[in-house]
């Protein structure tokens, strides 16, 4: 079977929709007039049992960005990148995936994942509690 492949193969299609779905569901929830976009879609990213990874400023190679952030949610066998976009009007937010984002963002990401990993899981500091707030 060809779905049993993909999964197999760690690219499960509609896994990789139905956390983008769940995603742009708990962006819809969110003001832009009451917080800016990190905060959105930190608080999204909560709902979905996610963590948000980055926010950068867009590089001109999406089409109507100003923002994008890199959302993970913790997947069966791996964990899935999903992102989020600011238009360039900072108005509306949308849930892009790899194809519209591109393999340098989505490297960036699994990059980003890999060493924050190292530090949670390896290095004796990445188990003590953070004191205070930046």
């Amino acid at each position: 079977m060809r779905i049993e492949a993909d999964i197999d193969a760690g690219q499960d299609r509609a896994a990789d929709t139905i956390e983008a779905v769940e995603l742009e569901l708990a962006l819809d929830m969110q003001d832009l007039t009451q917080s800016d976009f990190e905060t959105c879609v930190r608080a999204a990213a909560t709902v979905v049992g996610g963590e948000l990874l980055f926010d950068i400023p867009a590089d001109g190679s999406v089409e109507d960005a100003s923002r994008i952030a890199a959302v993970r949610i913790a997947g069966e066998n791996r964990d899935n990148i999903v992102f989020a976009v600011l238009n360039g009007s900072g108005d509306n937010i949308r849930v892009s995936g790899r194809e519209e984002i591109g393999d340098r963002f989505h490297g960036f990401a699994r990059a980003f994942v890999g060493v924050l990993t190292r530090i949670r899981d390896d290095l004796p500091f990445g188990h003590t509690s953070p004191e205070g707030t930046a």
